[in-house]
């Protein structure tokens, strides 16, 4: 994905403070690094047994490690074979406190799994297979687990509660302290299956198959709630028969139709200009050149495919009006409001009948949160929803889960 990804994925972000697209990011590098280690805390804050797992990129390395429960670091070997289970215990049995040293790491997770431990392969490179959350076939499908994301590199700690991908029944909040200290909030009680519901609803309205994205356990009850995305990714070899395929259809020919005649201005932010686009030849085309070629819904809930793929060799001015752009289709303003995305604010968001519904749900259920990958693109002077944390001189980062 994109987005929050794009600093997660990345060893060598040392001068952003929070994604490129985000106003007053354009801002001096420290003088001096961030701390080589910083205090990883892990609470179990519900009843029953918890485990942790610590997944992620060695920085300087780049190489696949876990962090295992005495603060060492297990790096993976090559494998005799694909899909090789993990051949070490990385499992971090989590009291009411355990407490860590993590070391730097990027394009990391932090796992917890209830009253269970969860399951980890290694194929060749190596590199690591972790859970997958829309796969009945892998191992760790019926168990109750969740995780965040961060990247700990030499300039700061970045991490993110996310819901690009799902939300279940296990929730996650943090806590990071260092020169601040930043909180993100869990999911309240409930909230998975009052997202379940909405979703069911919906699928009632327009017939489309968001009761889809609800899994259940053998007993009914919700597992988790899977994004727009997760249950299209398998059909991306066959485009015909993938769900959700023609959601957008009307709304994007609208959308085309609007712009022929009037322009359509995108402010990159953070004083980055502001840049004025018409439908020409059926391509929205920009001042400097930078042009979107009419998108597909699978465009718009990846948020990384056709006019919206995440090219890292776009100029920024491109890539900042790429999240925007991305942002104003999943929130559908982009048809109503002609100036993005400052012509907007939430309480415009979700407001048309096409609209990522999966997004609209997620955000009434929870507090914070990614619900696509540019969810954290939003009007200047308007509250950030993302839930992302990030802090130049980490001293404790706390992650609870239950």
């Amino acid at each position: 994905m994109i987005s929050r990804r794009t600093l997660l994925a990345s060893a060598s972000l040392g001068a952003v403070t929070a994604p490129l697209w985000l106003p007053g990011t354009a801002i001096g590098r420290r003088t001096a690094e961030s701390p080589e280690t910083c205090e990883l805390a892990l609470e179990n804050r519900g009843s029953g047994t918890l485990n942790a797992y610590v997944t992620g990129r060695e920085f300087g390395t780049d190489k696949w490690v876990l962090l295992r429960a005495d603060s060492s670091l297990y790096h993976l070997e090559e494998p005799a074979a694909p899909e090789t289970p993990l051949p070490v215990d990385c499992a971090i049995p989590v009291n009411e406190s355990t407490v860590l040293t993590l070391p730097r790491m990027y394009g990391a997770r932090v796992y917890f799994v209830h009253e269970d431990t969860l399951d980890f392969f290694v194929n060749p490179g190596p590199s690591l297979v972790e859970p997958a959350f829309a796969h009945p076939e892998d191992p760790n499908y019926s168990k109750v687990w969740s995780f965040c994301e961060f990247t700990f590199n030499d300039f700061q700690l970045f991490v993110n509660i996310s819901y690009v991908d799902l939300v279940t029944a296990l929730p996650i909040g943090l806590t990071l302290v260092g020169d601040d200290t930043h909180t993100v909030a869990e999911l309240p009680d409930g909230a998975v299956d009052r997202i379940a519901d909405e979703l069911a609803a919906q699928a009632d309205r327009d017939g489309q198959p968001w009761n889809d994205l609800v899994l259940r356990d053998a007993g009914g009850s919700v597992l988790r709630a899977v994004s727009p995305q997760s249950v299209m990714a398998p059909y991306f070899d066959r485009p015909d028969e993938m769900p959700f395929r023609d959601h957008w259809n009307t709304y994007i020919d609208q959308t085309w139709s609007k712009y022929r005649d009037t322009d359509l201005l995108v402010d990159n932010q953070g004083g980055r200009g502001v840049f004025t686009g018409r439908v020409v030849d059926d391509v929205l085309t920009f001042e400097g050149g930078h042009t979107f070629v009419k998108p597909e819904s699978r465009d718009i809930f990846t948020c990384d495919h056709g006019p919206f793929t995440n090219n890292p060799d776009d100029p920024d001015d491109k890539k900042g009006i790429l999240a925007r752009l991305a942002a104003a289709f999943n929130r559908s303003t982009i048809l109503d409001v002609s100036e993005q995305p400052n012509g907007a604010t939430a309480a415009d968001y979700y407001q048309h009948s096409d609209t990522n519904h999966w997004a609209r749900a997620v955000h009434e259920h929870s507090p914070i949160g990614y619900a696509f990958p540019y969810d954290d693109v939003r009007p200047d002077g308007q509250p950030d929803e993302s839930g992302a944390a990030h802090d130049e001189n980490p001293q404790r980062l706390t992650i609870h889960a239950g």
